[in-house]
């Protein structure tokens, strides 16, 4: 599925519409708007991307185990993707009804006891914005817009407005991404009631 932008330009141009400014024609140091966009656009997309299991930034791979086993606790250990932003639950072969995998992440090393390669799902960074999903482009212009509205318009105002709007398109993008195919069975997690 193709976006509704096609470059980072037209992307932070979206978000400059929702604080009503001018547009920008590069990421440079002509404007307040450009040299935000410029030092904090990347950060801001890849936070955006990070929240949620996208569909278009998931992925699937196969991960080779590393020939030196972790020092304990786990039989095996693989690089982490140079791309992948965050890990979401993982099952057994990426099966959505299969069995839950446990798996802990220590600095860029994934560890695991499944046999190799593990099979892995992941929200990778995608940086064509023609890429995007039309739900993500509505979402994150908003919370661009919401980062960059105090040093635009130095209204605190219109910059928590905007993280509310942004909130509220997050959930709904959500809602609505999460619901193409089949989803993930849910954790079910062991709370402590007593002593």
């Amino acid at each position: 599925m193709s976006g509704t932008v096609n470059t980072e330009v037209e992307m932070a141009n979206l978000a400059l519409a929702h604080l009503k400014e001018p547009p920008i024609s590069a990421f440079d140091f002509s404007s307040v708007a450009s040299r935000w966009m410029k030092a904090n656009y990347a950060a801001h997309r890849d936070a955006y991307m990070a929240m949620h299991d996208w569909n278009f930034a998931m992925t699937l791979v196969n991960l080779a185990a590393e020939t030196t086993a972790p020092a304990f606790r786990w039989t095996y250990q693989s690089i982490k993707p140079a791309d992948c932003l965050r890990i979401p639950q993982q099952t057994r072969d990426g099966d959505p009804d299969g069995t839950i995998v446990k798996f802990e992440v220590i600095g860029q090393r994934i560890m695991y006891d499944e046999t190799p390669p593990f099979h892995f799902r992941y929200v990778k960074r995608v940086t064509r914005e023609s890429e995007f999903d039309p739900l993500f482009v509505n979402g994150f212009s908003l919370f661009l817009a919401a980062g960059c509205a105090h040093v635009i318009t130095g209204k605190n105002s219109r910059a928590e407005a905007l993280r509310q709007a942004a909130t509220d398109a997050f959930s709904q993008a959500g809602s609505y991404d999460a619901m193409q195919g089949t989803p993930l069975p849910d954790v079910d997690l062991e709370i402590i009631t007593g002593r």
